[in-house]
């Protein structure tokens, strides 16, 4: 898996970071509080589209023993270390800055956004942009850009666009502004249009010009980066716009998009694999994945109707769980709801807190049910000790799958999963391609051979929770599951 570290000390309220995320062809989400840090990192992340980005950063961001470290996993590693001097960000003399094509976007204008949308002003104030120095908008723009903002594909038939760059330069523009004609036939630029207009046209001109048009997001990475999306477009739009991304994404395999968001939009809509919990404790930042809805934007608390709550970590977890209360009927006269977290902490963390302030109602139970390999952790946590839960007998499914395939832990479970998914490419052959790229062990390697396994499932039309129904039959043939069974079964009795 291609992935991005980055390694950040003293960056305004960060003193300290060390995260690393996929850099894989996707859709992919920063959510967390106000003030974590998601606009620094994505500041950051900018970077690798030039280094003109750091002009952002004012005095009082950084110190002198600022710095900031951005590497580059692909093929080969690539590492850029970042240093204010006199003022300036600087690389060492034998590095080179990073130059992926990309586009940053955020819902304010700055730099050379913020001088065009005054030259703009100007010249057509005074006349200055003749006919034969615009032409009309692409279909693709302003078909998109319709339906995106009011569900059709009737307005904007009138958009406009600055001729070409020769055209740009000569009327001293940075960059190659788009104007929609007014019922008066006057020209309206787009910074005079709203935010969300703005954003959008800026960031379907590149999509078109830059990944489209060109195909060249099958070839190479491109690199959309948008900051808080939903405060250039509501609701409804987001939802639309994350679907246009995820086609691209079908269509061209090396687009990597970074969001951060608050909106429940977002956050519903991206994978939790893809999305990623940002937390800052006192200056030091954390990173939590997967990060699932219910957890990221408190979802559960929404849920009604049920008479028990089931807390799990992940989706592995939940798709066993609920094939042992169906195996056993106990979903027989009850309505239980089960919901992925993620992450032991954040079970037990969300679990006192729907008790503490009596989200679910009287007479409805919360259970939280737990990966195995954390049971020692979790036990010794007085504070969790009055919270119901239990333990599954397996791990985590990366840890499952790492142990059981990549280690041979049990070679049974092993030939089980091989000659039953694994027809065409076999478990040796990912583990061999695993050994090929990373030539050490590398940090989590347990997500890291498992995102090897997902791949080659997409690769083959076989979807993760598809794949993870049928597992769960085959672990409960090989682990005995008879404790657990009788434990979530007294569970559910106790009242």
């Amino acid at each position: 898996m291609d992935t991005i570290s980055i390694n950040i000390n003293d960056i305004k309220n960060i003193s300290n970071a060390q995260i690393e995320v996929p850099f894989e062809g996707g859709l992919y989400g920063f959510v967390g509080g106000n003030g974590c840090g998601k606009s620094t990192l994505m500041l950051i992340l900018s970077v690798l589209l030039s280094e003109r980005r750091f002009m952002m950063l004012k005095g009082e961001d950084y110190t002198s023993t600022s710095g900031i470290e951005i590497k580059v996993n692909t093929n080969q590693t690539k590492v850029n270390h970042w240093t204010p001097k006199k003022g300036k960000w600087r690389l060492p003399p034998d590095e080179t800055p990073f130059r992926y094509n990309g586009l940053y976007e955020g819902s304010l204008f700055y730099g050379a956004r913020f001088d065009d949308s005054r030259i703009v002003d100007a010249i057509l104030r005074k006349g200055e942009i003749n006919d034969e120095d615009i032409v009309e908008s692409v279909s693709y723009i302003k078909d998109n850009l319709s339906f995106i903002l009011h569900g059709d594909r009737q307005h904007y038939r009138n958009l406009k666009k600055i001729k070409n760059r020769h055209t740009a330069n000569r009327l001293n523009l940075n960059n190659i502004p788009y104007f929609n004609e007014a019922k008066n036939g006057k020209l309206l630029s787009q910074y005079r249009m709203s935010s969300g207009e703005c954003l959008l046209i800026s960031l379907l001109n590149f999509i078109y010009y830059t990944i489209v048009d060109n195909k060249s997001g099958q070839s190479a990475k491109a690199l959309i980066l948008i900051d808080e999306i939903e405060l250039a477009l509501h609701p409804i739009a987001i939802t639309r716009l994350i679907t246009l991304l995820n086609n691209l994404n079908e269509s061209q395999k090396n687009v990597v998009i970074y969001l951060t968001s608050h909106s429940p939009e977002v956050i519903r809509s991206i994978k939790p694999s893809n999305m990623f919990m940002l937390a800052n404790n006192e200056g030091v930042m954390s990173l939590t994945n997967p990060c699932f809805p219910s957890y990221a934007i408190r979802d559960v608390y929404r849920h009604d109707g049920f008479d028990y709550l089931i807390l799990a970590e992940d989706k592995l977890a939940a798709g066993v769980i609920d094939n042992v209360l169906v195996s056993k009927g106990l979903k027989n006269s009850r309505l239980i709801h089960i919901s992925p977290v993620g992450g032991w902490q954040n079970v037990l963390s969300l679990h006192k807190d729907l008790i503490a302030n009596n989200v679910v109602g009287i007479n409805r139970k919360i259970i939280s049910i737990l990966d195995g390999d954390v049971k020692d952790e979790v036990l010794k946590k007085t504070e969790y000790s009055p919270i119901p839960k239990c333990f599954l007998p397996i791990p985590s499914i990366e840890k499952f799958f790492y142990d059981v395939v990549f280690l041979r832990k049990n070679e049974r479970i092993r030939k089980i999963i091989n000659d039953k998914y694994f027809l065409l490419k076999s478990l040796d052959d990912l583990v061999a391609e695993h050994n090929e790229k990373y030539k050490t062990t590398p940090e989590n390697p347990d997500k890291k051979f498992y995102f090897r396994i997902k791949s080659d499932l997409e690769s083959r039309n076989i979807s993760e929770s598809t794949f993870i129904n049928h597992l769960c039959s085959d672990i409960r043939e090989v682990i005995d599951f008879t404790s657990f069974e009788n434990t979530i079964e007294k569970l559910l009795d106790a009242r």
